[in-house]
């Protein structure tokens, strides 16, 4: 017979992520036995040794809990003493609908964070990253396969922001949230998220939270009139760090609202709507820039008829919609969004942005410029008349490295004005330059080189 009896309570060979494992059997009396759980890649998740008692039957003394950042798959327990030792499989699941895990809970500067897992096969996962000071820096609309299984990536730099990184998944009326850390382990932060932005007024409203495992928050409405609803709520958060709460929306006005969670002085808030149509009103939107890199953030401005929802609507060249939106127009009819990125690897060329609520609509163009690896990439921007004489360009400079000259030349070879500027940690430079009031109508060059390449472009003054 086996000199080992491993048993788990209520055995199956399966396991709930968050679940606790019993795990008692027979040995030698007096024997001391080691417990190892690993990964498939040989990687110990968790470990320990208890003492067999005379009659040589021994027992964990606390049960093991799978944590809740444990990467979904398969796994195996190995029982052993110094001469003998049986080996159990054992495959950690998740009851979830998105269950995506990172590659580590920690990562240096210059990693790749990596994540994988499995969703609704068949259908568009978001995700959007956010570095510590909650600023977006990722966002990146993917489809499942037929499956469901999903997987991403994020490359970090040496520039990265040290701290808690939060991921957002977002899938249908499902969301997710990730914590991984950079250069330390993560801190789950005190968060909220809504399941969508606009409701009706027959909705119910699913806040997501996130914070300090048993911790009691406060949650509180604020309606239109920046009056509290209600009563303050508390919620206590489970032991894997999350929360989830429903509201039913029967007999709110409509309008836009917030909704706000605190712990004593950290504290966080979201916007949602209620009840608003879209609008039958004239739209009129704008990006503040007219040229962007690959990579950059956009700042949209607009205005509509006050309290609309409406979808915004990143189109690349192609005419391929990138990302939606859903969005609304506040008490003043004003559109203000800053949550879309022109993708990292965005094709170079006149990128759209559409707005639309009902049968209105209006889109504004920009150009993006690639940021390859290839080298530098030089751009003209034309840019204000200061007067009657005097007109200013601006020259961008992206793909450069360490110190940079700029020459901008006649076409007789004769150096008109020459510039030196040390190019950004992503490689960029932004130089204005005054066309002086007597120069000569013709050719000019942008002559451009940086500590490794040499590249020009050529334009006309009139």
């Amino acid at each position: 017979s086996e000199k080992f009896k491993l048993v788990i309570q209520d055995y199956t060979d399966t396991i709930q992520i968050g679940d606790f494992v019993d795990i008692f059997g027979t040995a030698q009396p007096n024997d001391t036995i080691t417990l190892e759980i690993s990964n498939s890649d040989g990687g110990i998740i968790n470990s320990g040794t208890e003492e067999s008692d005379y009659l040589g039957n021994w027992k964990f003394e606390q049960s093991i809990k799978i944590p809740y950042n444990t990467i979904v798959g398969k796994y195996s327990i190995t029982i052993s003493d110094d001469n003998d030792n049986i080996i159990r499989n054992l495959l950690i699941n998740s009851d979830k609908t998105i269950t995506i895990t990172p590659s580590n809970l920690k990562f240096n500067k210059g990693e790749i964070m990596k994540f994988s897992g499995t969703s609704l096969p068949n259908k568009i996962i978001e995700i959007s990253i956010k570095e510590p000071t909650g600023n977006e820096i990722f966002s990146e609309d993917i489809l499942a396969n037929e499956s469901g299984f999903v997987e991403f990536e994020y490359q970090t730099e040496q520039t990265s922001i040290k701290g808690t990184y939060t991921i957002i998944l977002t899938q249908e009326k499902n969301k997710e949230l990730i914590f991984v850390g950079l250069e330390q382990q993560p801190v789950i932060p005190l968060l909220l998220e809504l399941d969508k932005v606009n409701y009706k007024t027959d909705d119910n409203i699913k806040i997501i939270f996130s914070g300090k495992a048993l911790d009691v928050i406060k949650l509180r409405i604020i309606d239109p009139q920046n009056n509290r609803v209600g009563e303050i709520i508390p919620i206590t958060l489970q032991s894997n760090n999350r929360g989830i709460y429903e509201i039913d929306l029967k007999g709110y006005a409509s309008g836009v609202y917030s909704v706000v969670v605190s712990k004593g002085s950290d504290q966080d808030t979201k916007i949602f709507t209620v009840g608003l149509q879209t609008g039958a009103g004239t739209i009129k939107i704008n990006a503040t820039k007219s040229t962007y890199l690959a990579g950059d953030s956009l700042v949209l401005l607009g205005d509509a008829t006050k309290n609309s929802i409406m979808i915004i609507s990143l189109m690349d060249p192609d005419g391929k919609i990138i990302r939606d939106k859903n969005t609304f127009s506040d008490n003043d009819g004003r559109i203000s969004d800053n949550s879309f990125k022109i993708p990292k690897d965005a094709k170079q060329g006149t990128w759209k942005i559409m707005v639309r609520s009902g049968a209105s609509s209006d889109s504004t163009e920009f150009e993006v410029l690639s940021t390859t690896e290839e080298g530098m990439i030089i751009s003209i921007i034309e840019g204000l008349e200061i007067d009657s004489e005097t007109k200013t360009i601006t020259i961008n400079v992206t793909g450069a490295q360490q110190n940079v000259r700029v020459e901008i030349i006649t076409s007789d070879g004769e150096v008109v004005d020459v510039f030196t500027s040390l190019a950004s940690a992503q490689g960029n430079i932004s130089l204005p330059w005054s066309i002086p009031s007597n120069i000569e109508p013709g050719t000019y060059t942008i002559d451009v080189t940086d500590a490794f390449n040499n590249i020009q472009i050529t334009f006309e003054i009139l």
